[in-house]
């Protein structure tokens, strides 16, 4: 809309759009709009244009304009590098994988397939990062020469350079570079010395929840936010159900209610709920619709490794079993019972699931709100229900450890201690103006 406003005004026809317009239209929005991220409006632009062009629009240009990609990709292809640091990465991996379970050195708990794949990313960029600082690529021959202290100082710079400073990412990259130091090349204790006060330079990275989140924690102190969102799945399913003959669109609006109505009722992390089975996960009691429903997700399908159990309430199992009966079949023809199924097989993705959360949240409260952040909201109001009850909180949200429920939430029952010490003093204060008064 932005872009189709800023042709008219300039006179833009379609046909004389270019990269150069798309460009002018960016600084258009830096100077005269209050758009907060003019570069993503643009971007985005850029994108429907070339939708457009491929959808072969009657009557539209057929000239798609340039899309640059806005990661900060510097990584290097590997084949730049010497096959045997190719060699030695893989090695590194299979042991980090677990692949022989009585490896002496191996890791206590063989890390998970996501984990394996960001280890081995920062291990390229930090060698990507050491050639753009000068190296000869051909000189990285194993993973050893990465943290050579002389190397491994230089490529920080490169990256503090790059990155305007050492930021939590900087920080979580070149703590498994001396990981890697440290159980893989079994570097000289003087050179683990000098490599841990390089990183330590870096200084410590944030630990518990960030500023951005507890400040959107507060909204849920005003009860009519958080009964805008309590009620908000209920809501949703009802305006679906309204549409006599429903349509993907309804699909998608019931979907959306069931997966915000478990967050709200059993806080999972994304990836668990992204990928629930009704017929694996959900194990019920017997046939009927009084029977009592378990969600189960083994050890080996969570984060921590701790399994989750948990009774549904019978209002959830309801709308669940609603939206599989009248609305999962409009998303699918494949007859699995998984709750967010993808149009060509598979669970739907992640970044698709969590824009369909926070769009519903935004749209019908107002507030800004993603799938992580209702664990958060768990926590908030478990503290509240019960201040200081850690332990209930931890396994309210599967932590593996107290010290991460603490970490995350302290603050959180201080505010509800002080609410309800309030309370009381309001009370004494009454009752003793009574006192008073009636001598």
């Amino acid at each position: 809309m932005h872009f189709l406003r800023y042709c008219v005004d300039h006179g833009i026809a379609p046909d004389a759009v270019s990269d150069a317009t798309f460009t002018a239209f960016a600084a258009s929005l830096a100077s005269g709009t209050l758009v907060a991220k003019p570069q993503r409006v643009e971007r985005m632009a850029r994108q429907q244009w070339n939708r457009a062009v491929a959808a072969a629009l009657p009557g539209w240009p057929v000239a798609p304009v340039p899309v640059t990609s806005n990661r900060d990709d510097y990584q290097l292809p590997l084949d730049r590098l010497p096959p045997s640091f190719a060699t030695d990465l893989a090695a590194w991996m299979r042991r980090l994988s677990g692949a022989d379970p009585l490896d002496e050195f191996g890791p206590a708990r063989p890390l998970r397939p996501s984990s394996l794949k960001t280890a081995r990313g920062h291990v390229l960029r930090f060698a990507a990062a050491l050639v753009h600082a000068g190296e000869d690529p051909q000189a990285l021959t194993t993973l050893a020469a990465l943290v050579v202290p002389e190397r491994f100082k230089a490529a920080l710079l490169w990256l503090m350079t790059r990155r305007c400073g050492a930021s939590p990412g900087l920080i979580e990259q070149a703590k498994c570079l001396l990981s890697v130091a440290r159980h893989w090349v079994q570097a000289p204790k003087a050179d683990l010395e000098r490599l841990n006060k390089l990183v330590a330079k870096l200084g410590v990275r944030r630990k518990g929840m960030t500023a951005k989140n507890r400040a959107r924690l507060r909204a849920f102190d005003d009860p009519k936010h958080l009964l805008a969102l309590l009620t908000l799945p209920v809501r949703l399913m009802d305006k679906a159900d309204r549409v006599a003959a429903p349509s993907r669109r309804e699909a998608l609006m019931a979907q959306t209610a069931v997966a915000i109505q478990i967050l709200l009722l059993v806080p999972l992390r994304r990836l668990n709920l992204l990928r629930l089975d009704v017929h694996r996960h959900l194990c019920r009691s017997r046939s009927g619709r009084h029977a009592v429903v378990h969600l189960v997700i083994p050890a080996e399908e969570t984060k921590t490794s701790q399994p989750i159990e948990a009774v549904l309430p019978e209002p959830l199992v309801r709308m669940i079993d609603h939206f599989m009966t009248r609305y999962h079949p409009l998303l699918t023809s494949d007859t699995d019972g998984l709750l967010f199924p993808g149009r060509d097989g598979g669970c739907k993705h992640i970044t698709a699931l969590t824009a369909q959360i926070e769009r519903a949240v935004r749209d019908h409260t107002g507030l800004a709100v993603n799938p992580h952040l209702f664990r958060h909201l768990a926590g908030k109001l478990s503290q509240q229900f019960d201040p200081g009850n850690y332990e209930l909180s931890r396994q309210l949200l599967g932590h593996r450890s107290t010290d991460t429920t603490v970490t995350y939430y302290t603050g959180q029952d201080t505010a509800a201690a002080v609410a309800r010490y309030d309370a009381n003093i309001l009370e004494r204060t009454s009752s003793l103006r009574g006192k008073v008064v009636g001598r």
